[in-house]
C-alpha cells in the first residue's frame, strides 16, 4: 500500500496543475469552469480521505498552534507553515465556492435553461421589432448577470489573487527552511550528504 506522504504528494500535485489550469484560463469558458469543478472534485476527495482517520491528513494539520513561538524560532516555527497553508485553503475555497455559484451548474449542464423568447414576427416591421426586442433582452440579461455575479465575480478574483500570493510565499518558505520537503513534494531528487571517505592505513 503506497505510504501517506506519497498519496499526500499526489493529491498536492493534482490540485495544484488543477488550480494552475484553471488561473491560466480565467477567459477561456467553458474550460475555466470545467478546470473549477474538477478542483472543487479534488477538494470533496481530501475531505473525505480526513475523515479516514489518518493523523498525517487530517484538518488539524491546518490549524496553527503558537505554543513555544518565539522570537528566535520565528521562521521555523510549525505556526508560520500552518498559517500559510490555512490561508492557501481558504483562498481555495472561496475562489472555488464563488466560481460555483456564478456558473450554477450551466458549463457542466446542470444550470437551468435560457428562458425562450417569444415567436418572432413576420415583414420588415417584425423584423425591425424582433431586432429591439433582442437588443433589450441582451441588456437585460446584463443588467442582472452584472447585479447578481457582480460582487461574487469581484470576491473571486480577489480570492484567485490571494491564492497565488499564499502559495508563493508558503513555496518559499519551505525552499528556505524545510528545502527537503520542498523537494519531495516538488518531485525533485533529494541529495545526501556525501559520507567522508575512510582513511586508508600507510
Amino acid at each position: 500500500m503506497m505510504n501517506v506522504m506519497y498519496r499526500m504528494r499526489l493529491y498536492h500535485a493534482l490540485l495544484a496543475v488543477l488550480a494552475v489550469a484553471a488561473y491560466l484560463t480565467g477567459e477561456i469558458r467553458p474550460y475555466h469552469a470545467w478546470l473549477g469543478y474538477g478542483v472543487a472534485g479534488v477538494i470533496v476527495l481530501r475531505l473525505l480521505w480526513a475523515s479516514g482517520g489518518e493523523r498525517q491528513a487530517g484538518l488539524m494539520r491546518f490549524y496553527p498552534e503558537f505554543e513555544g513561538l518565539k522570537l528566535k524560532s520565528l521562521a521555523t516555527h510549525p505556526a508560520i507553515s500552518r498559517v500559510l497553508m490555512l490561508a492557501i485553503a481558504l483562498s481555495l475555497l472561496t475562489v472555488t465556492g464563488t466560481g460555483i455559484a456564478m456558473d450554477q451548474g450551466r458549463s457542466i449542464g446542470l444550470g437551468a435553461p435560457r428562458a425562450e423568447s417569444a415567436a418572432p414576427a413576420q415583414g420588415a416591421e417584425g423584423k425591425i421589432r424582433n431586432r429591439d426586442a433582442e437588443h433589450r433582452e441582451d441588456h437585460e440579461h446584463e443588467g442582472e448577470e452584472h447585479g447578481k455575479e457582480g460582487p461574487l465575480s469581484e470576491v473571486h478574483e480577489t480570492a484567485g489573487t490571494l491564492l497565488l500570493v499564499f502559495v508563493g510565499l508558503h513555496v518559499a518558505y519551505l525552499l528556505l527552511f524545510k528545502r527537503p520537503l520542498a523537494k519531495f513534494m516538488l518531485f525533485l531528487p533529494r541529495t545526501g550528504r556525501k559520507k567522508p571517505a575512510r582513511p586508508t592505513s600507510a
